[in-house]
């Protein structure tokens, strides 16, 4: 008997060997380039400075928000705009005296006011009070992006050999595209099924946004939308909102939307991507094991 959309247990081809070991001079020799890659057109930018000196005025302005404030949050997913909203969120938190916090898939510290989790992976009734937004992109788009993203990253975690002493990131690039992308089709499945396929959509605390959406035309308004659900007004919704017009991709990189860099987090940012990298094979394994998670999300 045919197994069941979503039944059959996946395993990623990702090693989970030991991790990578690396000294703080590595790091800043390997992310240091990436950086300025990534925001090398903020550098030229007038704009820019002068809302650094507005975040500095506003964090003298602000009082430290009390801890019983509920925790506001953005939960996003490998390459769905989670540098933006690093840096975004990061800068805000400082400018409005908000505890800021980055998390993978552990929980946030009980002191943090304002998250980052940058795969979804919330146990959002041990937050407590909370207000959040939830940014969703195309399954396949993020397939295909996160395909060509780990064949030339440094995060440690591509690096990690398996019991053979392979790493996920040279498997990549030893297959063809072909079995590559099935490869990153398994990852995907492995560490993002369940947790979409739990994730409620009908909360009403957390307002659920598209990535489409936050690329089109009006995401200026979408940008008021998601700070005031936050909870923010007066000076410290346009901090937010002017902090998501200066980090828009083509501000940071100097690049047109759809503009490929090949070996950048910020490659591309066009959606549909998938339709013309995705194979019929690829589509059919992907409608069988993740079906539910497009219908879903509207995909």
């Amino acid at each position: 008997m045919e197994d069941e959309p979503g039944s059959r247990k996946i395993m990623t081809a990702a090693g989970f060997g030991p991790p990578v070991v690396r000294s703080r001079f590595d790091w800043y020799r390997r992310e240091l380039p990436n950086f300025l890659r990534k925001n090398k057109g903020l550098l030229a930018r007038r704009d820019a400075w002068s809302l650094m000196a507005r975040l500095l005025g506003s964090r003298l302005r602000f009082r430290s928000q009390a801890a019983d404030t509920p925790v506001l949050f953005v939960a996003t997913h490998h390459k769905v705009m989670t540098t933006y909203f690093t840096a975004v969120l990061r800068l805000l938190g400082a400018g409005v005296n908000l505890p800021y916090q980055k998390v993978h898939v552990e929980q946030p510290a009980p002191t943090s006011r304002l998250v980052l989790s940058m795969h979804g992976k919330l146990d959002l009734p041990a937050l407590g009070a909370y207000r959040g937004v939830h940014v969703m992109r195309d399954p396949r788009d993020m397939i295909v992006s996160g395909y060509h993203y780990h064949k030339w990253t440094h995060e440690a975690w591509v690096h990690r050999p398996d019991d053979n002493g392979q790493t996920y990131q040279q498997k990549l690039n030893e297959a063809d595209k072909y079995h590559g992308l099935f490869l990153e089709i398994d990852h995907f499945i492995f560490f993002y099924r369940d947790t979409l396929m739990h994730w409620n959509i009908a909360d009403p605390d957390v307002l659920e946004v598209a990535y489409g959406d936050l690329m089109g035309p009006d995401r200026d308004q979408l940008y008021h939308m998601i700070f005031e659900h936050l909870g923010f007004e007066g000076r410290q919704l346009a901090l937010g909102v002017d902090l998501m017009r200066l980090f828009e991709a083509k501000n940071r990189t100097g690049r047109r939307k759809g503009e490929v860099s090949a070996k950048s987090h910020l490659r591309s940012g066009k959606s549909g991507q998938w339709r013309d990298e995705l194979e019929d094979d690829h589509l059919a394994y992907i409608e069988r094991e993740l079906g539910p998670v497009l219908r879903k999300f509207g995909y």
